[in-house]
C-alpha cells in the first residue's frame, strides 16, 4: 500500500498586507512545535536475550534439465536482536539426509564456514526425505516431500495504476496438474532493486487450469532484467512462507493484517520439543527464466 502527501500552497492576493488571524495561526504552530521538543525524551528498551537458537537454511533445490547432485545446507547461531554481529557460523555439526522410500543416505560435509555440501543426492518426486542434524550433544530432525513443478508458458507485461500510482506488474503463467493439490513459490530478483520478492500460490480454486503468479515493482522500466524462478511446495511450507510474506509486509500490509504470531519451522529436537530451532528444510523442483522489461 503506498500513500501519497499532497502539500498544499496559499497565495496572499495583496503582498502587503497579513492580517491578525494569520500571525494567532503562525504563533500557535511554534508554540506546539516548542512543546513537542520539550517533551522529547529518549526512551531505553530492555530487549529480553533468550540465547541462541540453531538456525537450519536447508532448500534442496532441484533444477529441471539438470543433475541435482550438488546440495548445500547451511547452519549458524542466531544473535542478540539489536547485535550488529551476523549470525554466528556453526562448524563441527554431522549433517545427513536420508530418502524414506529405500534408506539411501547423503552426507553433507563441513566445509567449517557453516555450509555443508553433498555432491550425490538424488533427487525423486513425491519422495520423502528426513534431515538429521547432530550438533552440541543434540539431535534435529525434519521431514519434507520433494515436489514438481511444471513449465513456464509465459510471461505477460501490463501496466497498472495511472499516474504517480502506476507500475509495471508482470503474470507468469504455467500449467496445474488435474486432480493434484498443489503449492507454488515465486520468486523474483531484479535488476533495480536488491531485495528479493516472494509470492506464493496454491491451486484450490484453479485446480487443473493454467495459473499464475504476479509480479509488480513501481521501480521497473524498460531494459531491466527480472530473474523468474517457480518452485514446487509442500503444504506445510507454502502456509509458512505465507505467514513469512504476511509479517514482512509484503503483501502490502493494511490496517487490518493479522497480529503476528511465533513463525516456527519443521525443525526439531525429539528430546526437547520446546526447544525453538529457526528455519526449515524443503525440497521443491524449480524452473528459472530471466525476463526484459519493454
Amino acid at each position: 500500500m503506498s500513500f501519497l502527501n499532497k502539500n498544499g500552497k496559499y497565495k496572499n492576493t495583496n503582498n502587503n498586507f497579513v492580517n491578525n488571524e494569520t500571525y494567532k495561526c503562525i504563533a500557535s504552530v511554534f508554540i506546539m512545535i516548542g512543546l513537542f521538543f520539550s517533551c522529547t525524551d529518549t526512551v531505553n528498551v530492555d530487549v529480553p536475550n533468550g540465547g541462541s537458537r540453531l538456525v537450519v537454511e536447508a532448500s534442496i533445490i532441484w533444477e529441471k534439465g539438470t543433475s541435482g547432485q550438488i546440495q548445500i545446507i547451511k547452519l549458524s547461531e542466531s544473535t542478540a536482536y539489536f547485535d550488529n554481529n551476523p549470525n554466528v557460523p556453526v562448524t563441527g555439526a554431522s549433517v545427513i539426509v536420508t530418502k524414506v522410500n529405500d534408506g539411501s543416505q547423503f552426507v553433507f560435509e563441513d566445509q567449517n564456514n557453516g555450509d555443508y555440501i553433498t555432491t550425490n543426492f538424488v533427487s525423486e518426486i513425491n519422495e520423502s526425505y528426513t534431515l538429521e542434524i547432530l550438533y552440541n550433544g543434540q539431535t534435529y530432525t525434519a521431514t519434507e516431500t520433494l515436489m514438481s513443478v511444471t513449465e513456464i508458458n509465459d510471461i505477460e507485461q501490463t501496466v497498472e495504476g495511472g499516474g504517480d500510482e502506476e507500475e509495471i506488474q508482470l503474470k507468469v503463467f504455467f500449467d496445474d496438474p488435474i486432480n493434484i493439490d498443489n503449492y507454488y513459490l515465486g520468486e523474483f530478483n531484479s535488476s533495480v532493486n536488491a531485495l528479493l520478492t516472494l509470492g506464493v500460490l496454491s491451486d484450490e480454486f484453479t485446480d487443473g487450469n493454467e495459473n499464475f503468479i504476479e509480479y509488480d515493482n513501481e521501480d521497473l522500466i524498460a531494459g531491466a532484467t527480472v530473474d523468474v524462478s517457480i518452485y514446487g511446495i509442500s503444504e506445510s511450507y507454502y502456509n509458512y512462507i505465507d505467514i513469512l510474506i504476511s509479517q514482512s509486509g509484503g503483501d502490502g500490509g493494511g490496517p487490518f493484517q493479522t497480529t503476528p504470531v511465533q513463525l516456527k519451522g519443521n525443525c526439531i529436537n525429539p528430546n526437547n520439543p520446546d526447544e525453538e530451532v529457526l528455519g526449515y528444510f524443503r525440497l521443491g523442483e524449480v524452473v528459472r527464466t530471466s525476463y526484459t522489461i519493454n
